[in-house]
């Protein structure tokens, strides 16, 4: 988690964020990604089970660019998840 964090905070441009089956990412190591990257068009969390929809919902109010987004087998999202990244 620590260096992914890093990587966020110094690498402010990135388009695509893949952190599929990245099981072990809190909801503050995305919040972190959505706060300082801001550009991403598709992020992958594909089976991350541990975030919950504070996570996707950071995405959704930082990220306004998204146009694919991929949460297939995140297990503790419900519907606000998706109805955040709709309204944004």
């Amino acid at each position: 988690m620590k260096y992914l964090m890093i990587l966020a905070e110094h690498c402010p441009c990135l388009t695509s964020v893949d952190l599929g089956n990245c099981e072990d990412l809190t909801d503050a190591a995305l919040d972190t990604v959505a706060k300082h990257c801001p550009g991403p068009t598709s992020v992958n969390l594909w089976d991350c089970g541990i975030w919950t929809d504070a996570a996707v919902v950071a995405l959704a109010e930082h990220c306004p660019g998204l146009t694919s987004v991929n949460l297939r087998c995140c297990g503790k999202l419900t519907d606000a998840a998706v109805v955040a990244l709709a309204e944004h």
